[in-house]
């Protein structure tokens, strides 16, 4: 049975994570660091919401001289906090990602079942994702649909005819993407 120390699984998994976070924030350098004033711009948010999201732990700038200073490490998980909020997450479940990513969950059972509520969020946001991508594509046929017949001028028909499009795409998506209900 291989045991790892605390050190090195939080250098295992939060230095994998914080790699993988900032690889897709590539105009973000080591030496950026911002005031809280400027953070919270940089973001559209209050710094009074900062302030929030210290108290409850999920970032934790650096202080100089009793002033709150946000680098890299920091503005990479703001990224990834507001993109979770956006898709619904509670800060309660963001919570629960960072304490792992950030080495604060070690034990080999809590972390077992972090990773299994994990695995359930994933499926559940590609679940998530196919119904955007269906909509999204109906939305789309729906707006070509609409365009065609805005150009059309005989005002008589149009609303019949385009009702009659879009069932017609409506149905011809349900035959097609009929594996995808009720998943």
């Amino acid at each position: 049975m291989l045991i790892y120390s605390k050190s090195l699984l939080d250098v295992n998994v939060n230095v994998t994570y914080m790699d993988l976070m900032s690889a897709s924030l590539p105009h973000i350098s080591a030496e950026n660091t911002w005031s809280i004033r400027e953070f919270a711009e940089q973001f559209e948010i209050t710094p009074r919401a900062l302030r929030f999201y210290e108290d409850k732990g999920l970032i934790n700038p650096d202080r100089e001289s009793g002033t709150r200073v946000f680098g890299p490490v920091e503005h990479t998980k703001m990224t990834s906090i507001l993109r979770a909020k956006r898709l619904g997450f509670t800060l309660d479940d963001i919570k629960s990602v960072l304490d792992v990513t950030d080495g604060r969950i070690t034990d080999r059972t809590e972390l077992a079942e972090r990773k299994s509520g994990f695995e359930k969020v994933i499926q559940s946001l590609t679940r998530r994702k196919t119904d955007i991508d269906i909509l999204t594509r109906d939305m789309s046929e729906l707006c070509r649909i609409m365009d065609e017949k805005l150009l059309n001028t005989d005002e008589n028909t149009e609303a019949i005819q385009l009702a009659e499009a879009y069932d017609e795409a409506f149905r011809q998506h349900l035959s097609s993407d009929n594996q995808f209900i009720g998943n």
